[in-house]
């Protein structure tokens, strides 16, 4: 009896000893890279104002990338995130066109619901701030008109992971910016983005 009670304690050993190393090199200091693509849409409150720039806007899909330093333990990752858009950019009128383009800065925040099998949704949310540019060429009048502006950013996003060694795991998720107002005319234009990407974790 006593034999089989050892027996069954240095099991437990050996497994809690077999799994932790394996633990720890889940958890730690990474890099994570990500690409996808975004789309913008805006919510315009300018009145008497064309809406031809947020029907140039809406619908216009295009490449995203970013790179991020972060920390994992057990269930959360924390890390700081520069997100890269590639720019807008077509005619809004016979005589004019315009390009758009925002780059954000991030801290996020974020919840593995089961941070050590080899598939865990997750859930996350982030703030800080996006340098937004509009800039708008009249080639009739041959004059420009440049917005930029800095404002507060806050993202709400979900996704899979997949975990292809401890320290390498492959993401697919969604996520959702509120990027703030672009002063413009006699009003303002709130410009959010929605986001869809791949990425790779490494933990180092």
């Amino acid at each position: 009896m006593l034999q089989n009670k050892i027996k069954i304690t240095l099991t437990i050993l050996a497994f809690v000893f077999h799994i932790s190393p394996a633990r720890a090199e889940c958890d730690g200091f990474y890099l994570a890279g990500r690409i996808g693509y975004a789309e913008y849409e805006v919510e315009d409150d300018r009145g008497s104002v064309s809406n031809s720039l947020s029907n140039y806007v809406v619908d216009k899909k295009r490449f995203i990338a970013s790179g991020a330093v972060g920390y994992r333990y057990e269930h959360f990752r924390a890390e700081l995130e520069y997100i890269w858009r590639d720019k807008n950019d077509g005619n809004l009128a016979a005589f004019s066109d315009a390009k758009f383009e925002s780059q954000s800065y991030m801290f996020v925040v974020y919840y593995d619901f089961f941070p050590y099998s080899w598939f865990t949704p997750f859930v996350n949310a982030g703030i800080g701030w996006t340098d937004s540019k509009l800039t708008i060429n009249n080639s009739t009048t041959r004059t420009s008109n440049k917005i930029d502006n800095t404002n507060f950013t806050w993202s709400l996003g979900a996704g899979i992971s997949a975990k292809v060694t401890n320290r390498l795991n492959i993401d697919v998720g969604y996520r959702y910016f509120d990027m703030g107002d672009l002063d413009m005319y006699n009003g303002k234009t709130n410009v959010t983005d929605q986001e869809v990407y791949l990425g790779l974790r490494y933990v180092l």
